[in-house]
């Protein structure tokens, strides 16, 4: 997608369904997750440790506009940062079904966080470097 500079496959799960046969609204958190991290790990802002910095989310909001059946088998995740702040940033994030429709758009904003004192940090200079925000 012209803009999203990162890609993540997400596989649809049989358990990921409700009683309507379509995924749940709480699982699509789960898959803008999972790209989220997979993000961050690409670009080499924070691969999970609890060492040092990491990152923490204040913000999640997710626009539902098609649904997602098992037959889509798996959803494409583009993900792009939006804007850099003092502590904090935004990424946006566009679901894409199976057949090129665009299910799901989300905006996460992201805090840099020092686990060791536990407190939110100035984003680092290494990580703005990484993120270049992408228009929206």
């Amino acid at each position: 997608m012209e803009g999203y500079p990162h890609q993540a496959l997400i596989q649809i799960r049989y358990n990921d369904m409700d009683t309507l046969g379509h995924v749940n609204n709480a699982v699509y958190f789960t898959y803008f997750e999972l790209a989220r991290v997979r993000f961050f790990r690409d670009v080499g802002i924070w691969d999970g440790d609890r060492a040092a910095y990491g990152v923490i989310m204040a913000k999640a909001t997710v626009e539902y506009k098609l649904p997602i059946t098992l037959d889509d088998e798996s959803v494409m995740i583009w993900t792009r940062c939006s804007r850099l702040g003092n502590k904090s940033f935004d990424l946006d994030q566009v679901l894409v079904r199976r057949d090129g429709a665009v299910a799901t758009t989300a905006l996460t904003v992201g805090v840099a966080y020092d686990y060791r004192i536990n407190a939110s940090v100035v984003l680092p200079d290494a990580w703005r470097a990484r993120l270049v925000p992408q228009s929206r």
